[in-house]
């Protein structure tokens, strides 16, 4: 009798296991190439959440991108170029309809500055949503010691940017 329930709770315990293994969403790993064969990006998907790493052509990294479902979440972060006095990245605000809005900030030495914001239309596919960028509000553009050189207004109309300069 108790070897009959032993095996039976082995055999739901291996069945419950096999169930939960065929439930679970597999991690996918994914490279993308040049035609020139060097590296452009790599893909690392987790169920409805990828993280999207892009490379400049000396296939060093140099763009990490949190994607989900239709738009971008956390940080858009440029990794370091060395030739440069600053960071630069892009920080998700809000969702609303079917855009979602981002302020990109330039990190000198001691602090950061506001650059400006962007409206990004929602889009399963994380390169049209790259593409569909649209600065909006006030920008400002700084010099290599951190200072506002030129501030620019951004107007979207429908889906239309129309600028202005602003004169310091």
């Amino acid at each position: 009798m108790r070897n009959t329930k032993n095996k039976i709770t082995m055999r739901y315990i291996i069945l419950s296991s096999f169930i939960f293994f065929l439930s679970c969403k597999k991690e996918i790993f994914q490279k993308i190439y040049y035609p020139n064969g060097k590296l452009n990006y790599i893909l690392d998907k987790n169920a409805d959440n990828t993280k999207i790493t892009f490379f400049d052509k000396s296939e060093k990294a140099a763009m990490n991108l949190h994607f989900r479902k239709d738009y971008f979440t956390g940080s858009i972060v440029y990794d370091k170029n060395h030739n440069l006095p600053f960071v630069d990245s892009i920080n998700i605000d809000s969702l609303r309809g079917p855009y979602f809005y981002a302020t990109e900030y330039i990190i000198f030495k001691k602090d950061a500055k506001l650059m400006g914001t962007f409206r990004y239309k929602r889009n399963s596919d994380f390169r049209k949503v790259l593409s569909s960028s649209q600065p909006f509000g006030i920008h400002n553009t700084f010099d290599m010691n951190g200072e506002v050189i030129e501030k620019t207004e951004y107007i979207i109309v429908n889906d239309t940017v129309y600028n202005t300069k602003i004169a310091l």
